[in-house]
C-alpha cells in the first residue's frame, strides 16, 4: 500500500501544481507564478544551484565503476555561499547563492570518504569520515586532519557543527551527541562530551518519540503531530527554528515534507512536499540558513540546491492525500510470497533459528577483533591482484582492528575467516567489477554476512534472498528480517527515537567493513524491500 502511495503521490503533482497556484493567487504569501513553476520545474521551490551529473560536475559511485550509486550525500549553506560534497572526486564544490555559479573547489585527500559535511559561521569547513573516524578541517585552503580508529561512534545518525564545535550524533532508543576534539600533541581525535538529545546547527537540542507522534526542543514541552500529518510509522528530523518557529522534516506515506511549525500556538503554519525523483538518499537534506529552508536534491541526471519558495496549507495538504488515497482505493495490493523451498535447505546449518541468536551474530561480527599481518595487508595471497582492494579502514600492518572487512562475494563464517587470516588470505576485497569471490580473499559482502547471521552454511545473493523469502510490509520488520535489494542486503535491528532505521549491514561506500548504523526512512523504504528471515521460530 505505502509503495503505491509513493507512486501516486508523484503521478499527482501536477494536480496540486493546479490547486496550489489557484490558491496562491489570491494570497499575498507569494506563491510562485506559473513561469516560474516553468522554470524551476519544482512545486514550492526555487532553484538556487543546478549541477550536471558528469566528470565535470558531480557523479555517483556506480558510474564510476565502484559500488552502489553513492554520491553527494551532504551540504551546506551559509551566507551567500552554497556548499556542496562531490566524494567520487574527492572535493568540495563552493556555489555562489545569488546565481548559482562554480566560485571554488576544495580539494579532500582522495583516501578519505565524507559521510557527513558542515560549515560554520566563519566558512571554515568540517567533514566526517565516519568509516575511519576521521575528522578533516579546510580553512582558506589550509587542510587539517585528526583521526582515532579506536573511536567506536555507532550507530552513526548525523554530523553537524554548532558553537560548541563539530559533533556526531548517535542513533538509537535514546539519542546522543558526542562533541569531538583534538589532541593537539598526537593529532588524535576524542570525544570532548556527550549529552543526551539531538544537537542543532543552532545549539538547540530536539527529542523526539516517533512511536508517539510527539517532539520537543531545548526541554520545552512535548508537541504532538497532528495525527492528518503523522502516525506511528513516520520519521522525523528537526531542522531548526527562528524564533517560534520550528522547522521540520517529516517523512509519511505521502513522502517527505517540509514542516512550519509555530510552538506557540502549535498550529502547523505551511508544509512543503520535497520533490520525487531522487537517485540517492542523503541522511542530511535539508538545512536552515537565515529565515530560508534548503534542500539537496540528488537526481539521476542533475543535483539541485533547491530553496523553499512558497508554503502550501493544511487543507491544501489534506485535499491532496485524500486525492491520493482516492486513487490508491482502485487498486489492489498484496504482497506475494515465495515458500521457502527444499532445494535451497542444504546451505542450511540449523534446521531454525532464534532472532535473538541473528543478532548476536551481528553484533560479534560488528565487533570481531583481529591481528593484521603484512600478508593480510598487501594481498600477496590475492588470485588476481587486479580484481583487488583493500578496504580503506585498513591502513597499515602488524596492528590489530575491530569489525570483519567487506569482501566482494565473501560469506566466511567468524572461525573461517579467523583461519583465512592466520593463513595469510588478504583482508577484505571491495573491488566489485567481477561476476563473482576472488580467491585468496576473505570477509563478508552484504549478502553473505546476512546469510552467516541466518545460521547458513553457504551463502545466498541478494536474488536468493528475495526469490526465497517472504516479503513483508516495514511494518511488520522484527529484528533479524532483511531489507533488500538486486544490488544490496542489510540485517534490520530496530527503529530509533526519530522513527531512522537501525541496521546491521557489510557494505563500502567508506566503511567497508561490517557496520552498525541509521538509514532515514526515506532511503529505506524508497530503495529496499522487506524480506522475513525464513529460519526463524519466533
Amino acid at each position: 500500500m505505502k509503495n503505491h502511495k509513493k507512486i501516486l503521490a508523484f503521478l499527482i503533482t501536477l494536480t496540486l501544481m493546479i490547486v496550489s497556484i489557484f490558491y496562491f493567487s489570491t494570497h499575498k504569501t507569494a506563491a510562485i507564478s506559473a513561469s516560474a513553476i516553468q522554470k524551476t520545474d519544482f512545486l514550492n521551490f526555487k532553484t538556487i544551484v543546478n549541477i550536471p551529473v558528469s566528470r565535470d560536475g558531480i557523479e555517483y559511485t556506480g558510474m564510476v565503476g565502484y559500488g552502489s550509486h553513492e554520491g553527494p550525500n551532504a551540504f551546506a549553506v551559509k551566507g551567500d555561499k552554497v556548499y556542496v560534497l562531490d566524494n567520487v572526486h574527492h572535493r568540495v564544490l563552493v556555489y555562489s547563492k545569488r546565481d548559482g555559479n562554480l566560485i571554488e573547489k576544495n580539494n579532500i585527500p582522495d583516501e578519505q570518504w565524507i559521510h557527513g559535511m558542515a560549515v560554520d559561521k566563519e566558512g571554515k569547513i568540517y567533514l566526517f569520515n565516519a568509516g575511519t573516524n576521521t575528522l578533516i578541517t579546510i580553512n582558506n585552503g589550509a587542510v587539517d586532519i585528526s583521526t582515532n580508529q579506536e573511536l567506536r561512534l555507532e550507530p552513526f545518525y548525523k554530523f553537524g557543527v554548532n558553537d560548541k564545535g563539530p559533533f556526531v550524533v548517535l542513533s538509537g532508543d535514546k539519542m546522543t551527541t558526542c562533541f569531538l576534539a583534538k589532541d593537539i600533541n598526537k593529532s588524535k581525535l576524542y570525544v570532548a562530551e556527550e549529552r543526551e538529545g539531538v544537537f542543532s546547527s543552532d545549539g538547540s537540542v530536539s527529542e523526539v518519540k516517533a512511536s508517539a507522534c510527539k517532539a520537543s526542543v531545548d526541554a520545552s514541552d512535548a508537541f504532538e503531530f497532528p495525527r492528518w500529518l503523522v502516525n506511528e510509522d513516520c520519521a522525523y528530523d528537526y531542522i531548526g527554528k527562528r524564533g517560534f518557529i520550528q522547522f521540520w522534516k517529516i517523512t509519511n506515506d505521502y513522502g517527505e515534507w517540509i514542516v512550519k511549525l509555530n510552538s506557540k500556538t502549535k498550529n502547523i503554519e505551511g508544509l512543503v512536499k520535497i520533490p520525487d525523483g531522487k537517485y540517492y538518499f542523503p541522511m542530511s537534506d535539508a538545512v536552515l540558513e537565515g529565515d530560508d529552508i534548503f534542500v539537496l536534491l540528488p537526481c539521476e541526471k542533475n543535483v539541485y540546491v533547491l530553496k523553499v519558495d512558497s508554503w502550501m496549507t493544511s487543507a491544501q495538504y489534506m485535499k491532496y492525500t485524500e486525492s491520493v488515497e482516492s486513487r490508491v482505493n482502485l487498486i489492489e495490493s498484496k504482497n506475494e510470497t515465495i515458500q521457502f523451498t527444499e532445494q535451497t535447505k542444504y546451505t542450511v546449518s540449523a534446521s531454525s533459528i532464534t532472532r535473538d541468536q541473528i543478532m548476536s551474530t551481528a553484533f560479534q561480527y560488528n565487533n570481531y577483533k583481529w591481528y593484521c599481518s603484512k600478508q593480510n595487508y598487501d594481498g600477496s595471497k590475492a588470485a588476481n591482484p587486479n580484481l583487488w582492494r583493500r578496504p580503506s579502514f585498513i591502513t597499515s600492518y602488524n596492528t590489530y582492528y575491530y569489525q570483519v572487512p567487506y569482501c566482494w562475494g565473501g560469506g566466511h563464517s567468524l572461525s573461517e575467516f579467523e583461519q583465512k587470516i592466520k593463513d595469510g588470505y588478504a583482508a577484505g576485497n571491495v573491488y566489485t567489477n567481477t561476476s563473482s569471490y576472488l580467491d585468496g580473499t576473505t570477509g563478508v559482502d552484504c549478502a553473505g554476512f546476512v546469510s552467516k547471521c541466518w545460521g547458513m552454511s553457504g551463502r545466498w545473493s541478494t536474488y536468493d534472498i528475495m526469490k526465497y523469502c517472504s516479503k513483508i510490509s516495514f511494518i511488520a520488520l522484527q529484528k533479524g528480517d532483511a531489507l533488500c535489494n538486486s544490488g544490496h542486503a542489510m540485517l534490520f535491528y530496530q527503529r530509533d527515537a526519530y522513527g531512522n532505521y537501525i541496521v546491521y549491514e557489510s557494505t563500502t561506500g567508506g566503511y567497508d567493513r561490517v557496520i552498525h548504523r541509521a538509514r532515514s526512512k526515506s532511503d529505506v523504504e524508497g530503495s529496499y524491500g522487506a524480506y522475513k528471515c525464513p529460519f526463524v521460530t519466533n
